[in-house]
């Protein structure tokens, strides 16, 4: 059982049984929280595997990503409660507008009641509704919990919820990556998990389960799924928010193009990906290098940067040729084009003779070059030199892919 089913039978149960958030008994007046690495999928998780058990129950689901204050959380949390136990829509505020209007209406001489005063009337007794809400055995997840407001104190954010659970013995769930926090909120935030949390659970998928729940979302042949996944293993990525992009607009490519070879998905899927990262295509078909020879196949972003020296893409391709398989990590490589360029400005003690620039201080701006461009450096290394992505494809379909890939046209 992989790690995303366990936790999904623990929180919700399976086969008849209820799971922990639905034994009140268990759950209620409790804190719990579920970690996990950046775009993992929690969210999605959360969304798609639990909250849909909580239907016609007293739920809210609040985002703290850009709440500057507890008072704004607080109200989201009222406004989400109150949604989730009137399903026949916002009918205190339709209801109170059409009254408010037809008073207007008939007594617009003496009119006592201004627009203001009404809607703190609404708002009075929808938070009366939320407030009877909250005490049915609630569940309030908080998501996005590392992407507050700087202006949210973490210890007054813990207090605040803290207090929601013990003053209506409601169940909470905090969603976050918890390893964001540095200096001194990581500690205050370890003390007060601590203190806090009843219950920790670690979200932590592997590519296969993550990809699984959601491909199951889209209607694409079983034949794509493990040329999709093969490519996605081959990059080296976990992201939830990426894979659906990848899906998504594999499905409105492959309906237009239905006889692509599995090199072509396979360029497709791996290409989406380094622009889903970088917002880069690399092209390598409008090339020009003529002092580096008519071998020479670095891609046109690299030939297009100004501040890019022929020592810099010369070192390049030079690994491409010389050390293929060498390389496994990011820091390799640049550590070695930095070696690469230092030795070549060693060969010469002249100045430019077109810039007058002295070979040091050349050197130096190169060296941060390389430190500027390395994930995109290093992402073209992979592609073109380890994974050999464009083999074995024409060059008007790489043309295509690319173009739909840039512009999200077909």
């Amino acid at each position: 059982m992989s790690n995303i089913e366990k936790l999904q039978d623990y929180l919700v149960g399976s086969d008849g049984s209820k799971g922990y958030l639905l034994d009140d008994k268990l759950s209620n007046g409790k804190i719990i929280m579920l970690s996990g690495p950046w775009g993992s999928g929690k969210t999605h998780f959360w969304k798609n595997e639990i909250e849909p058990k909580f239907k016609k129950k007293s739920y809210a689901y609040v985002s703290l990503y850009g709440k500057t204050s507890i008072s704004s959380i607080e109200n989201d949390l009222y406004m989400q409660i109150y949604s989730s136990t009137n399903n026949e829509g916002d009918f205190i505020s339709k209801a109170s507008s059409t009254l408010i209007s037809t008073y207007a209406k008939v007594f617009k001489p003496l009119s006592i009641i201004d627009a203001e005063e009404s809607e703190k009337l609404i708002v009075a007794s929808k938070h009366k509704k939320a407030i009877a809400a909250l005490q049915k055995n609630a569940l309030i997840c908080f998501d996005d919990f590392e992407r507050k407001s700087k202006d949210v104190d973490l210890n007054d954010l813990f207090g605040f919820i803290t207090q929601l659970a013990l003053t209506f013995n409601c169940k909470i769930v905090l969603i976050l990556n918890s390893d964001v926090f540095d200096g001194k909120e990581k500690k205050l935030f370890a003390d007060l998990k601590e203190k806090s949390v009843s219950k920790f659970f670690k979200f932590n998928p592997n590519s296969e389960n993550l990809f699984e729940i959601i491909f199951n979302k889209y209607t694409l042949d079983e034949k794509h799924k493990t040329i999709i996944l093969n490519a996605i293993n081959e990059f080296g990525l976990l992201n939830a928010r990426i894979y659906e992009n990848i899906l998504e607009n594999f499905q409105e490519y492959i309906e237009k193009n239905p006889a692509m070879t599995n090199q072509e998905v396979r360029y497709f899927v791996l290409t989406l990906i380094n622009f889903n990262l970088l917002h880069i295509v690399f092209k390598f078909y409008d090339y020009s290098y003529p002092s580096l020879g008519n071998n020479f196949k670095l891609p046109t972003f690299f030939i297009d940067q100004k501040d890019l020296s022929v020592n810099l893409v010369n070192s390049l391709d030079r690994q491409s040729s010389q050390n293929r398989d060498k390389f496994k990590s990011h820091s390799e490589l640049i550590d070695i084009l930095k070696s690469l360029i230092s030795s070549e400005y060693k060969t010469t003690n002249e100045p430019d003779k077109k810039t007058e620039t002295k070979p040091t201080e050349k050197l130096t701006e190169d060296l941060k070059i390389v430190d500027k461009y390395g994930d995109i450096i290093w992402s073209y290394w992979r592609l073109e030199t380890k994974l050999e992505y464009r083999k074995g494809i024409d060059e008007k379909s790489i043309r295509q892919m690319n173009d739909f890939i840039e512009t999200g046209i077909l």
